[in-house]
């Protein structure tokens, strides 16, 4: 179970939503440690997922940013509690 500080598990639950839009402002440490440890993924050129350009703004390029299949085991485990 990897550890996780609250604005972490809150960014994973906003993430796991259904409704989630993926072109979201999303970016900072939190989102930086849920993909250090394979939670979420950032859709890039590189990364062979659709939907990777968002919008450029405040000089920072949005991306899009979803879960992985980890990210969606963690968030089951954790709502399942």
């Amino acid at each position: 179970m990897p550890e996780l500080n609250s604005e972490e598990i809150f960014l994973l639950k906003w993430l796991g939503e259904e409704d989630f839009n993926q072109y979201g402002e999303c970016h900072g440490k939190s989102l930086d440690h849920l993909m250090e440890l394979g939670l979420a993924q950032l859709h890039d050129e590189t990364s062979g997922l659709q939907n990777h350009f968002i919008a450029k703004g405040n000089g920072i390029m949005f991306r899009a940013v979803s879960l992985t299949e980890a990210g969606r085991q963690e968030l089951t485990r954790r709502v399942a509690k």
